[in-house]
């Protein structure tokens, strides 16, 4: 019997979502919903209300397999429209960095920062793919224009979205232990 009944694997799935990231609470509602029927179900095919409910979590799965697949679900609905946004971020600063009359480097750096960072903060599973999306464009249009091995420098403005978009990622982390 699993310690706790419902309420204690409902206790162990909250902590494995929030270990990934997952803070949506209507996975839980769902979650409850789901083993309440089932546990119905069983007791109505005969079985004791413990052995309904064994019944039920075994089908269900473990709390952490069941976080890893709701993770892994959220990571392909939520995280591709988030690879869209930081590319569109990304190819705007390299427009706006690419034209002649503008010639502040502060400001194209914090842009890249700030914005890889809120995607950090959005999507912590993989920082480092907003900063590349964020961040990629500036030197793949230097290499375009002048193709040297000195323009391979330009790679170094990928610092700025990398802690940007780590430090987003470690304030979302930071936040999720301290709210579990």
């Amino acid at each position: 019997m699993t310690p706790g009944g419902t309420d204690g694997y409902l206790q162990r799935l909250n902590r494995a979502l929030r270990k990934r990231g997952v803070l949506d609470a209507t996975i839980l509602e769902e979650a409850r919903e789901h083993l309440a029927d089932a546990v119905e179900q069983g007791c109505r095919d005969g079985r004791s209300r413990a052995a309904a409910q064994e019944e039920a979590f075994a089908r269900f799965g473990a709390p952490e397999t069941v976080a890893a697949q709701c993770a892994a679900d959220q990571f392909r609905r939520w995280h591709g429209g988030l690879l869209v946004v930081s590319i569109i971020i990304g190819v705007a600063v390299a427009y706006v960095d690419s034209r002649p009359t503008w010639d502040d480097t502060g400001i194209t750096a914090g842009v890249m920062l700030l914005m890889a960072g809120l995607l950090g903060l959005l999507g912590p599973q993989r920082p480092w793919l907003w900063a590349i999306g964020v961040g990629i464009w500036i030197p793949a249009y230097a290499l375009v224009r002048a193709p040297s091995l000195p323009t391979l420098a330009m790679l170094m403005v990928l610092v700025f979205p990398f802690v940007g978009a780590y430090l987003g990622a470690a304030t979302r982390r930071w936040a999720t232990m301290m709210c579990s």
